[in-house]
């Protein structure tokens, strides 16, 4: 009998799978509202999206940390000032802020808020921080959390896989993190040299860290890049982040990892050069209007070489309806147009009713044995 777990890795083996695999994200704003107490207790020990798998009773694709960074020969400090978060790295060539602004949304009485993360300072304003944005990145160390991945992967056992997060390209880091899209686009254009080398410096500190990720005993890495062309052109992505997933895509497959790429926004300007870069599987590609891919779109685009993981539709699943969630689900499967590299991947939209994502559930597992 194929166990979810082996039924998965068909999926990212390019073989026909039994079924078509169901699985859940959740984290600390994706999450639906009127969650049951046991639920809360769960995430207590394992992850969101793990926890939400064992509530709905569906296949476990779990993405946990694998890593710790540590900072030598950096003044590294990180305060917290009612919902400022401020974080400062001090090296010999400057010092760089960042600043990020915490929100909580309420949720129903006894349910804890929604949080999210909106960055209101970025640390490289100029080209006059890349040096020290470099030399920090020169001075990181990693540690691996060896024992909490090898526990994650024995607690998941045969019912799925198990994903460690990963750091997302450079180039992505550079537009939600570490600069802005104004100053990315503003450095790009006037000081291309100083920009590439400071990211190959970045790039070489990841790969270091994906040597050490895939010695570790989950399955392979999710990067959660949440790639889009509203921050970045298709001429950027080709110059500055395909090579990087290239050779990221490289290490992992040397240790017979997957390379899962996480990307929710506006990418169908990019899906064809995706192909050139070795993943193994995509995660996240959005329909409108949060985004602009649809599973016809991803599968046309991505071609047969990867696998894809489409996420259900957040208004789709907030509008409780049970004919426009389930025919959502229906759609999913008809343009997939096959079960071989498809997975749904139903995530829990910020404060939408748990009702409907029991609809989708239900459909999805529904068609997932009979559809194809």
């Amino acid at each position: 009998m194929t166990t979810p777990r082996e039924n998965l890795l068909r999926v990212f083996r390019h073989q026909q799978p039994e079924w078509v695999p169901v699985v859940t994200l959740g984290d600390g704003y994706n999450r639906p509202s009127h969650m049951p107490a046991s639920y809360y207790q769960d995430i207590q020990a394992m992850s969101p999206s793990r926890a939400l798998a064992h509530y709905f009773d569906v296949d476990v694709l779990d993405r946990v940390g694998g890593y710790v960074e540590h900072y030598r020969k950096v003044g590294y400090t990180k305060t917290v000032e009612g919902r400022l978060e401020t974080e400062r790295w001090e090296t010999p060539y400057g010092t760089l802020t960042l600043r990020a602004l915490r929100t909580e949304y309420p949720l129903g009485a006894g349910e804890p808020p929604l949080t999210s993360l909106a960055r209101v300072e970025y640390p490289v304003k100029s080209v006059e921080d890349l040096r020290a944005f470099a030399y920090i990145f020169e001075h990181v160390e990693y540690e691996f959390l060896s024992a909490e991945v090898a526990e994650h992967v024995r607690a998941v056992g045969q019912s799925g896989i198990v994903t460690v997060n990963a750091p997302a390209s450079p180039l992505g880091m550079c537009v939600r993190v570490y600069m802005g899209t104004q100053t990315l686009g503003y450095l790009y254009k006037d000081y291309p040299r100083e920009l590439r080398e400071a990211l190959e410096v970045v790039g070489e500190s990841y790969l270091r860290c994906y040597r050490g990720l895939a010695q570790l005993a989950a399955d392979g890495t999710i990067n959660y890049d949440d790639t889009t062309t509203h921050a970045i052109s298709p001429s950027m992505f080709r110059e500055l982040e395909v090579p990087f997933l290239k050779a990221s895509a490289a290490v992992l497959h040397q240790f017979g990892k997957l390379y899962i790429h996480h990307a929710c926004g506006h990418v169908s300007h990019l899906l064809r050069d995706f192909r050139e870069t070795g993943i193994d599987g995509f995660d996240g590609p959005a329909a409108p209007p949060v985004g602009d891919t649809t599973v016809a779109h991803a599968r046309d685009g991505l071609g047969a070489g990867i696998a894809i993981m489409p996420f259900t539709e957040e208004y789709a699943m907030k509008s409780g309806d049970p004919a426009t969630v389930r025919g959502y689900i229906r759609r999913m499967f008809e343009q997939a147009g096959s079960p071989r590299g498809f997975i749904v991947n139903v995530v829990a939209p910020p404060g939408g009713p748990i009702e409907s994502l029991w609809l989708a559930v239900d459909e999805a597992k529904t068609l997932s044995r009979g559809f194809f």
